[in-house]
This record gives C-alpha cells, sequence and structure tokens, in this order.
C-alpha cells in the first residue's frame, strides 16, 4: 500500500551516528564522539530524546558503526535505547557519511514497506548536535507540507572570513560575510528525492558530498532555507561539550524539547471468589491457588496498578477511563493488553519509561516463586529491560482484608520521561 504525502504525515529521522570523530580527543577518546557523555547521557541519546519528544515524529533510523552492529551494542546504549523500543531501528554505517545515509534510508523504506507504508518525509541528522529545538523541527516540516523538496536550516556568518590566494596561501582576501551562510542539521527532504539523489550519487564520488543538501542539489532539487538555531552546535572537538554544557537545560534553553521526570502510582484490589477454583492472574502470569478472583476482566491487580501508575504519571486518568467496567467488551479479557496501551500511550506523548515498580500484598498466593516468571512477563509486555522493572511482594502480618485471605491488593509507582509542560504565564 503507497500512502502520498499529507499535511497531516509524521517527519521520519535518520541519525548519523557511524562516524570515528578522529579530531575528538579528551579522557574518553577510546569513543567516538557520538558516544561522549553529556549530563551523563550519551550525544545519541539526547538526540533521540529530542526527536521522539516532538509530536510529529515518525520512525527513527540509528546508524551506528558496522562492528557496533554486529558485535553487539555497548551495555549503556542498549539501556538508552530500551525505552523506545520499536520507535528505534538502527541500521549499519558506510564507508563514508553518503554510505551511511543511504544505508539509513535504505533501512527506513525496508521498514515503512514492511508495514504497508511509505514515508513522505525524512529529515537527517548527525548525532554530534545533540540540542535539537521544537522550531527548527516545526519549521523543516512546515517547508516540506508546503512543497519544499529539500529544506535546510541556516544561520548567517557574524566573523568576518579570509579566504586564502589560491598564487599564494600566505595571503588572503576578505570575503563578503553577508552572502554566507553556516548550514546545520537536521535537513530535511521529500523521502522519495533524497533516496533517488543518493542512490545515483553512489555511482559518482560521493566522499565529495559534505551534506545531504549538496547531494540532493546535485541532482536537481531546489533547497529552501529555515532559521537555524545557536544551539545546534556540532561537538566537534572535546571543549565543545564544556561550552554545550550550560545549553542543554531548561532555563538556559527553554524552546528545547525538554524532558522531565514524572511519577504516577497506582493501587488495586479484587476479592477472592469461594465459588471459583484457581488459579488467579498476577503480573500476567498463571498463579497457581485454590479460589479465583471476582472481576469483570481477568483481576490482575498487578497488572492493573501499573496501568494506573502509567496514567497517573500521565494525568489521564485511570483504567477505568479507557477500559470501563461496564463495557462487556472486556468481560474475562486479558490485562495484558491494558498495560500495552498504556505503555503505548507513553510513546505518543513523546516520553519513554524509566522504571516501573509493583507490590503484590497477600498472604496467600506466595509470590516469591513466581518472580522472574513475572518479571520476564513484564519485560514482554512492556519491551523493557528487567533492570527497569521491579515486582515485590508482602504480607499485611495478618491485618485488614489480606490478612483474613479474602483478597489481593497490589500497589504499583511508574517513573515516566516526558516532554516538559509549557506552563501559561
Amino acid at each position: 500500500m503507497s500512502v502520498s504525502p499529507a499535511a497531516s504525515a509524521k517527519l521520519d529521522i535518520i541519525i548519523l551516528a557511524a562516524g570515528m570523530a578522529t579530531r575528538f580527543q579528551n579522557d574518553r577518546s577510546d569513543l567516538p564522539k557520538q558516544f561522549q557523555l553529556l549530563h551523563r547521557k550519551s550525544l545519541i541519546a539526547h538526540s533521540l530524546e529530542s526527536f521522539a519528544a516532538w509530536p510529529d515524529c515518525g520512525q527513527i533510523i540509528l546508524v551506528l558503526p558496522p562492528d557496533i552492529i554486529t558485535d553487539g551494542l555497548p551495555i549503556d546504549l542498549r539501556e538508552e535505547l530500551t525505552p523506545y523500543g520499536d520507535k528505534v531501528r538502527l541500521a549499519a554505517g558506510g564507508n563514508s557519511r553518503a554510505a551511511s545515509a543511504l544505508n539509513g534510508l535504505k533501512a527506513l523504506q525496508e521498514f515503512q514497506h514492511s508495514h504497508g507504508q511509505d514515508s513522505a518525509f525524512v529529515a537527517i541528522h548527525d548525532a554530534a548536535r545533540p540540542n535539537i529545538p521544537k522550531s527548527v523541527l516545526s519549521a523543516l516540516k512546515s517547508a516540506l507540507e508546503q512543497g519544499g523538496q529539500a529544506v535546510i536550516p541556516v544561520l548567517p556568518v557574524s566573523d568576518t572570513i579570509r579566504q586564502k590566494n589560491a598564487s599564494d596561501a600566505s595571503t588572503s582576501h576578505v570575503i563578503d560575510r553577508d552572502r554566507l551562510m553556516r548550514v546545520q542539521t537536521p535537513q530535511a527532504f521529500k523521502t522519495s528525492l533524497i533516496l533517488e539523489a543518493h542512490l545515483q550519487a553512489a555511482n559518482t564520488d560521493a566522499q565529495n558530498f559534505t551534506d545531504d543538501a549538496m547531494i540532493a542539489e546535485a541532482f536537481g532539487a531546489k533547497i529552501v532555507t529555515i532559521a537555524g538555531h545557536e544551539y545546534l552546535t556540532k561537538i566537534t572537538y572535546a571543549e565543545d561539550l564544556t561550552a554545550m554544557s550550560p545549553k542543554m537545560s531548561p532555563e538556559m534553553s527553554p524552546e528545547m524539547n525538554i524532558m522531565e521526570t514524572r511519577t504516577g502510582s497506582g493501587f488495586d484490589v479484587h476479592k477472592f471468589d469461594t465459588d471459583s477454583p484457581g488459579p488467579v492472574m498476577i503480573c500476567g502470569v498463571e498463579v497457581a491457588h485454590d479460589k479465583g478472583l471476582l472481576a469483570h476482566s481477568d483481576g490482575d491487580v498487578g497488572l492493573h496498578a501499573l496501568c494506573d501508575a502509567i496514567f497517573g504519571a500521565l494525568a489521564t486518568g485511570d483504567i477505568g477511563t479507557f477500559f470501563p467496567p461496564s463495557d462487556p467488551k472486556w468481560k474475562d479479557a486479558a490485562s495484558d493488553q491494558f498495560l500495552r496501551f498504556a505503555v503505548d500511550a507513553v510513546q505518543q506523548a513523546g516520553g519513554h519509561i524509566l522504571h516501573l515498580d509493583v507490590t503484590i500484598i497477600c498472604e496467600r498466593p506466595k509470590i516469591g516463586p513466581y518472580r522472574e516468571e513475572m518479571l520476564a512477563r513484564l519485560k514482554d509486555i512492556t519491551g523493557l529491560s528487567t533492570r527497569r522493572l521491579s515486582v515485590k511482594a508482602t504480607t499485611s502480618e495478618g491485618l485488614g482484608f489480606t490478612g483474613r485471605g479474602e483478597g489481593i491488593a497490589a500497589m504499583a509507582q511508574a517513573s515516566l520521561s516526558l516532554p516538559a509542560i509549557e506552563e501559561a504565564h
């Protein structure tokens, strides 16, 4: 199925992070600059976070060094990618920037076609520019929707520029800076146009092309410029990391895709049904017990509490808002679909889950023998690493309805990273 570009089309993203950064030298210089840490996160993670927080972001293709794809991701990067699930797909880089971009475009096309779709618009970005303003992304997409084929952010040149004379390199002359512009990324294109341009460029000396707009222009595209941003600085040298640091704070950079951490809590309880034999469902796992639970759905207190914790952090209501017990379609429904819905809601809000913690409260059945299976099931449902999941159990020391064995309760906490709310003043 082919989809034509429309005003509502998402902007797919390709992040180029396959370079070796030979000019970057610091005490972590064994790592390419895109893996360097800024505010305890890699430059790659900052780019991912900025794009994912933007509401019109589509599929993200992350292009990495081939050996990393082959040998396996470093654990730190793997942890940084985990919250995004299938939102981010990986592709192996090539022997040049142009080759890496082409590999990313092919991976995007393959992914979209496998889902019966076409990519309308795509932005290609250097991971070494970790600070991406929302205004730039919106301007890029708007220019494409208005008919632009290739759109790039630019800034004026403020310094005096001199050019070496060809006949004598020890001498130079001044160039009119008013005619010069600094080019930044992300650069945005009609996907079909930039893919075809890269395919044609692959049959030439693509080494001469330093960015994707050059390739698009060489094969007939008209380049449209929009205003860039001073915070879209490229990290080239080690000292650039220090200079970038204050620009990554909400106070210094209020229009960036700044993320904030939010926490929600959830609680659920279900009564045992003395007329119904077990087992009972807890955290997506069948747990042996001599009694079932009274519930409209499968009565999974663990998953229900987790859903409410997520919805609480999103400030969108509770599980009954989306799956009311009055609706017969949810009769005896498996609760894993409720949790998947909640996880998808986080992604749609431009965020990701940092941590989920659930505590089961009951005298019986015993939860300990099932804990690892529950963690594995939560990993399967949410797509999160088990390092971001916690399942605990406790009794109420014989007190209350759980102490008397009348039911099961669960408490949950969810920590989310979400786009910061822009307060009205």
